[in-house]
């Protein structure tokens, strides 16, 4: 018995950062993809080009599968990419060994939220971050001309755009509906006051989306962490000659640091000292803001998987860990030997929550709790 692990608010960007997969095989996913309805229609000579969330969309309107044929199908495609990649689970030590990138929406949001209950948590975990990633994707170019042009607006639209391609069995859960409400929101707020963030909106993904992926160093993700180091020094140096307000730091020896616009990998970087270019004092503030963002998103996540299952708890807790990078992990003290027991006590909690029925009835299928023990 397995919960989903799926949302997109705050607290799911809390939890779901960017993963590296590894690991793939050829064809597995193939077979299962949507994404080859036409990119392009033509029409008296005339080509339209659609977009890649436009392709998405036609694609999850087109498909014409039930939801157990979905389920079936994205059972065979993770054995079969299992398989290939010569592994027995979806995750080791915290990271993918299978590359899901091929498979299509409906199917990753069919592991991602555990439908028909055929899916370990680790593949619920892998699914959970590729659709991260894939919404991260469909909305980095509006992000980046937002960060130019100070255009939510436009941000907000691919956020909307990114959500109406959900399949059906996405758009029929509680956390659509909310997600659509709060980009609604944001789209409204954005269009009365350009230039001007939008506020106040409970778990708004795209506040979550820019407070995940930083404001002021490029490509912290997946660049050297010495490299992201430097451009960290780069711009506190510039943040304390700008500093103006009563008690914000002017130099790395004194002051409130303000951490805010940075992403967690580029905080540990100032951390870990990466690089040896930080005082002690910025270290020593980046460690607070990391313990602070650390105690939020737990708490977060224990707030937000109220009311769900036993085990629902310790599954976001391992999502969070597979999508930290080793400089987040490592900063946050989220140790290898944290992970293994998180795992432990989760397949501990799913084989106690197997024990019963969802009316709460004792499970009398022959399985006794003897045989846990």
């Amino acid at each position: 018995m397995v919960s989903s692990v799926t949302g997109y608010g705050s607290t799911s960007y809390a939890l779901l950062n960017t993963a590296t997969t590894t690991g793939t095989s050829s064809g597995a996913a193939s077979a299962y993809g949507q994404s080859a309805a036409a990119g392009s229609a033509s029409a008296s000579s005339v080509n339209v080009t659609l977009s890649a969330e436009a392709q998405a969309a036609l694609a999850a309107q087109t498909d014409n599968r039930t939801t157990d044929a979905v389920v079936a199908d994205a059972r065979s495609a993770l054995d079969k990419l299992l398989a290939g990649a010569k592994a027995t689970s979806a995750l080791k030590d915290g990271k993918a060994t299978i590359d899901v990138s091929g498979l299509d929406r409906r199917t990753l949001y069919a592991i991602a939220s555990n439908r028909g209950g055929k899916f370990s948590i680790e593949e619920q975990v892998v699914a959970s971050l590729q659709m991260k990633a894939s919404r991260d994707t469909s909305m980095s170019a509006a992000a980046s001309a937002m960060r130019v042009t100070g255009d939510y607006a436009g941000l907000y639209k691919a956020a909307l755009a990114n959500l109406e391609a959900a399949g059906p069995e996405e758009k029929a859960s509680g956390q659509w509906a909310k997600d659509k409400t709060a980009l609604t929101e944001g789209l409204k707020q954005a269009q009365a006051k350009p230039g001007v963030a939008p506020s106040g909106i409970e778990d708004d993904p795209v506040a979550a989306y820019l407070k995940d992926v930083g404001g002021v160093v490029a490509s912290p993700r997946t660049r050297d962490i010495n490299a992201v180091a430097s451009d960290v020094r780069t711009v506190l140096d510039k943040q304390y000659a700008a500093a103006t307000e009563e008690g914000a730091a002017t130099s790395p020896d004194e002051g409130t640091i303000d951490f805010s616009k940075f992403d967690d990998r580029s905080l540990a970087a100032v951390a870990l000292n990466k690089g040896g270019q930080f005082s002690e004092h910025e270290i020593a503030q980046a460690t607070a803001e990391v313990k602070a963002r650390n105690r939020d998103s737990v708490s977060s996540a224990y707030k937000s998987t109220q009311g769900q299952d036993s085990s629902a708890f310790g599954k976001s807790l391992l999502t969070q860990y597979a999508a930290m990078s080793d400089e987040e992990r490592q900063a946050a003290g989220w140790t290898p030997a944290l992970y293994d027991k998180m795992v432990a006590m989760q397949n501990l909690s799913d084989k106690l929550a197997s024990l019963f029925n969802p009316d709460g009835s004792v499970n009398t299928g022959g399985t006794s709790l003897l045989d846990y023990l």
